[in-house]
Parts: C-alpha cells; sequence; structure tokens
C-alpha cells in the first residue's frame, strides 16, 4: 500500500518522511489558531503537543480567569515562563507547544523561546480574532464594554514581539489544516 501524501509532501502514513529536529512553538494573538493549529501540527509530525496555558492551570490549580483575577498578569507570565523553560529542558526537538498570546512581552521568554526551538508567529487580524473568541468567556483581557477596540490595542502593542519570530504565517481567513500544512512546507526546507 502506498503513503498517503498532502500537498506538503508529508506522507501522513510514514513518520519518518519528515523528522522533526527541534521543537515548533507557536505564537500570536488570541484567536489567532495556535491550539487548533498545534494540534493538527503534533498528528501530522507525530509529535506531543503541549498547551503552555493548560501546563500553567495544572500548575496553579486555577483556571487562566482566576489566575488573573487573583494574582494579576505578572504572577501568571512568570509562570509561563517556568512552563517554557521545563518544556525546552523535557521535550528537546520532539513537541509543538502553542504558547499564551502574551508569552512574547516578558523579558527573556524570547530568548527561551528561541533556545528551545523554532517560533512561529500565528498572524491574525483584529476582525478575525475578535470573530475568533468573542463568545468566549474566558479571555481574562477582553473582559472590557468595546472588546474589538481592545484586541486592536494589543495587537498594535504586541505585534513588534510577533514579529520577532522564525517564521510569520497568517491565518486570517485560513483553515487551521492550511496553517498547519504551510508551517511544515515552509519548516523543511530549513532542516529545523
Amino acid at each position: 500500500m502506498q503513503a498517503s501524501e498532502n500537498n506538503t509532501g508529508y506522507e501522513e502514513d510514514n513518520p519518518a518522511s519528515f523528522r522533526l529536529k527541534r521543537n515548533i512553538l507557536l505564537t500570536g494573538f488570541m484567536g489567532s489558531g495556535k491550539t487548533s493549529v498545534g494540534k493538527i501540527l503534533a498528528r501530522l509530525l507525530k509529535v506531543n503537543f503541549f498547551d503552555s496555558d493548560e501546563l500553567i492551570t495544572g500548575l496553579v490549580g486555577m483556571s487562566v480567569n482566576d489566575i488573573f483575577r487573583c494574582y494579576g498578569e505578572d504572577y501568571f507570565r512568570s509562570r509561563e515562563t517556568e512552563v517554557l523553560e521545563i518544556l525546552g529542558k523535557k521535550s528537546p526537538g520532539s513537541c509543538v507547544v502553542s504558547t499564551g498570546g502574551g508569552a512574547v512581552l516578558r523579558p527573556g521568554n524570547l530568548d527561551a523561546l528561541r533556545k528551545n526551538g523554532i517560533i512561529v508567529y500565528l498572524d491574525v487580524s483584529a476582525e478575525e480574532a475578535y470573530r475568533r473568541v468573542k463568545e468566549m468567556n474566558d479571555r481574562p483581557l477582553l473582559q472590557v464594554e468595546n472588546s474589538l477596540k481592545k484586541i486592536e490595542e494589543l495587537l498594535q502593542k504586541r505585534k513588534p514581539f510577533y514579529l520577532q519570530a522564525d517564521l510569520c504565517i497568517s491565518s486570517t481567513g485560513r483553515t487551521m489544516q492550511e496553517i498547519a500544512e504551510e508551517i511544515i512546507n515552509a519548516i523543511r526546507p530549513l532542516k529545523f
């Protein structure tokens, strides 16, 4: 039987067709598709997937909303740094990680991420991010009167940090599968 091949050239039935040598670290604003794309990438590459927000909630024993409410954003970002450092040591070259949308803001996180793998920024428009997250009540930074305006402000502040990624991929108006396949296509020739 012949292995199935998608348009990435990755043979889904043959894990040896593309071996991940470094972690793939997804950054981007909330609603950019980091978690969804990350799960697809991990499945295609046959590696583990980790969501840093889920690891933080497990570490602290509270939801992201509760952590922000009880301890504040700085406390959350400190736990995020810890989790990213642990992942880098425990899973070198063997996983896909979805980072929190603000992970790149903390001094040192970008350097820590770069040491642990290839950083992929999923670029999303403010309007698309709003459309994707407007019904969710678990976004502490959007508990405001005008969520779209807040998204625009946060994106403008964060964009220079996001653009320091090794690879920038637009996620606006695309399926998560298309984005995952584009990432594989972009990484394959880099020998990451």
